[in-house]
């Protein structure tokens, strides 16, 4: 994202400030939600998009990169509801390289469950295609 000026990031501020009413408003009523972090009209085709930059997992078992399940269940119940697919980009931080994916793809591979306070959904890196820029 390029910001201009104090301006800009104000105004940053103010919609996420916006964004947060409604999400604890929605909360509130018990209405079922998740952001988009994009939607993009990819081949004439809507998809839901969801965006991560992060470092690779390491093994064991392997090298992969991944997502909490809660996020993959909501966007492919979504997908399943609306015929709209669900694709996750990965930036990885180290090496900028741009991997994605179909969420329902990556769940009919390989894949590994970590533990804790924050469990993940890791896939090996072979499971992702590479953006090429």
């Amino acid at each position: 994202m390029k910001i201009e000026n104090e301006s800009d990031i104000q105004k940053y501020i103010e919609g996420l400030k916006g964004e947060k009413v409604i999400r604890d408003y929605f909360i509130k009523n018990k209405v079922n939600f998740f952001q988009v972090d994009l939607m993009a009209n990819i081949d004439n085709q809507w998809h839901v998009i969801e965006v991560k930059r992060q470092d690779v997992f390491t093994p064991p078992p392997f090298f992969g990169h991944g997502l909490p399940k809660w996020q993959i269940d909501a966007r492919l119940k979504f997908q399943d509801e609306t015929g709209i697919y669900a694709i996750l980009y990965i930036v990885d931080k180290t090496t900028n390289v741009i991997y994605f994916q179909y969420m329902d793809l990556l769940l009919k591979g390989k894949q590994f469950q970590t533990n804790g306070l924050n469990p993940r959904i890791i896939f090996p890196l072979e499971n992702f295609e590479i953006l090429t820029q």
